[in-house]
């Protein structure tokens, strides 16, 4: 099992026993809004189903971030079904109670210097609800660049959903930790 370590973090694949925090967290509204794949009310099921898929995907790297206890997830992952662009995609999420402490932005910083050392990807894709300037926020700390705008199907919202879609290369990345006076830190 791989195992990814930062200064306030443990990040580490999804198991069976964290279905019940992983729920708990994809209950809370304000999270389940900012997904696009989500259904709210999300059941102990939804998360036992997530997890048994995710390991039928060795390819993709998704960990669980845990800080005593689950608080949350992130992940790289290849795009699904028709017109994907082949490019992987990272997506991530946190319990409310640990938002605006700088923990997605470590574990994702993090997870990406694993991918690109150890993965050879080129590029990472992702989005945020227009709505979501926090999660902008973070992608723009990693030094993801804003590529145009979209629109995707909210699950929890029951609705088509503007959408700010980014791009970071392995060479933006490597040049945003050079800069960074704080290699791990929010």
């Amino acid at each position: 099992m791989q195992i990814l370590v930062t200064p306030r973090l443990t990040l580490r694949p999804p198991a069976v026993p964290d279905a019940e925090d992983i729920a708990a967290w994809l209950s809370e509204r304000d999270v389940a809004r900012m997904l696009s794949a989500v259904p709210h009310p999300y059941r102990l099921e939804d998360a036992e189903r997530w997890i048994e898929d995710v390991r039928g995907r060795p390819a993709d790297l998704v960990f669980t971030i845990h800080r005593k206890r689950l608080i949350g997830v992130v992940s790289i992952e290849k795009p699904e079904g028709e017109g994907a662009d082949g490019a992987p995609r990272l997506g991530y999420w946190l319990g409310s109670r640990w938002h605006g402490h700088g923990f997605m932005t470590e574990a994702a910083r993090c997870l990406l210097e694993h991918a690109f050392q150890t993965h050879g990807l080129s590029a990472v894709r992702s989005s945020v609800f227009l709505d979501n300037p926090a999660s902008l926020a973070v992608q723009r700390k990693l030094g993801f660049v804003e590529t145009g705008d979209g629109e995707i199907w909210s699950r929890s919202r029951q609705a088509m959903l503007a959408r700010r879609n980014t791009v970071l290369t392995a060479e933006a990345f490597a040049a945003a930790r050079a800069f960074s006076p704080h290699r791990n830190a929010a």
